[in-house]
């Protein structure tokens, strides 16, 4: 699912420019105001630089100007979300600004989507958890398909069962509220996957997670296990119009109406640190990383639930 035009060679082309001038990578980051995992996953072709981190790092470099614009110019072209069709369309003029704040996450996961859990649009980072997801499930992209399809990120979740719960609960809750047929099409496809661990999804795991309170399923973590870590997250809706269902469905929505933002902030030191930020997370909440965790049963695994504001 990589979306840049560049295909990790700005990464390289930085990394080659430091070698030349015989700086560590340290001396660097240090000089352009990041933090060393950060740059790492630049050079690696892990992470899409924006266009400002490019000019910090060419300035640092020491590159004359017309240098540091091709390098600008090359970002600005690598760096552009990919977009796919909502329900209702989504006006051109909002696209500036939701990319905006979809690029603000970074390095943390974002992504947008309409009513019915289609995505709109995602930020790199995003799209790097989510590069392994099949072809057919990408037409379209029903982030909700994606999470619980064994050929999604299911592999990748070692709380499978949790995560599987609540989704389920979550969108029958909507598709009762609304009456919206597509929402019950979608529960019914959802319904049918295979559960991983649970042959069936049946009545004991209901009575398992249902006794968790409000405050647990607001903040369901969500625990990804990729390339021998094990990054945990919050998972965070902002609604930018009102969701069908809300206290103000009987209002005019607008042209955002049912478009959300979907936010995955690290529950974590270790997953922040994963992730190239530069700061610990305090207090340190959920459970604990990575490099030391086993792999999930049955292989790999992934994430999700929701909670409308």
């Amino acid at each position: 699912m990589r979306s840049t035009e560049d295909d990790g060679v700005l990464g390289l082309l930085l990394r080659d420019l430091r070698r030349q001038r015989s700086l560590s990578k340290q001396v660097l980051a240090e000089r352009a105001g990041f933090s060393l995992n950060h740059l790492r996953r630049i050079e690696a072709s892990e992470q899409t630089p924006d266009a400002e981190t490019v000019l910090h790092i060419a300035q640092a470099l020491g590159l004359p100007p017309a240098h540091r614009q091709q390098l600008v110019d090359r970002a600005t072209a690598a760096g552009r979300l990919r977009w796919y069709d909502s329900v209702p369309p989504l006006p051109d003029d909002a696209r500036p600004v939701l990319e905006k704040v979809l690029t603000g996450h970074e390095p943390y996961p974002a992504m947008v989507t309409d009513s019915c859990w289609n995505i709109v649009a995602l930020n790199h980072t995003m799209e790097t958890l989510m590069s392994e997801v099949a072809g057919h499930l990408l037409a379209p992209a029903n982030f909700l398909r994606i999470i619980l399809h064994p050929d999604g990120l299911a592999p990748h979740l070692t709380n499978l069962a949790q995560v599987r719960y609540h989704v389920m609960r979550m969108l029958r809750r909507w598709s009762a509220i609304t009456g919206d047929e597509r929402l019950r099409e979608l529960e019914v496809s959802i319904a049918d996957l295979p559960s991983g661990r649970d042959a069936e999804f049946s009545g004991s795991a209901d009575a398992e997670f249902d006794g968790s309170g409000e405050a647990d399923r607001l903040l369901l973590p969500i625990e990804l296990y990729r390339e021998g870590h094990l990054l945990t997250f919050f998972h965070i809706v902002t609604s930018f119009g009102e969701r069908p269902g809300t206290l103000f469905s009987d209002l005019p929505s607008g042209p955002l109406g049912g478009i959300a933002l979907e936010s995955f902030l690290p529950a974590n030191t270790e997953t922040r640190f994963l992730l190239g930020s530069p700061a610990p997370v305090s207090p340190d909440t959920g459970s604990t990383s990575g490099a030391t965790q086993p792999p999930p049963p049955g292989h790999q695994q992934h994430d999700n639930e929701r909670k409308t504001s």
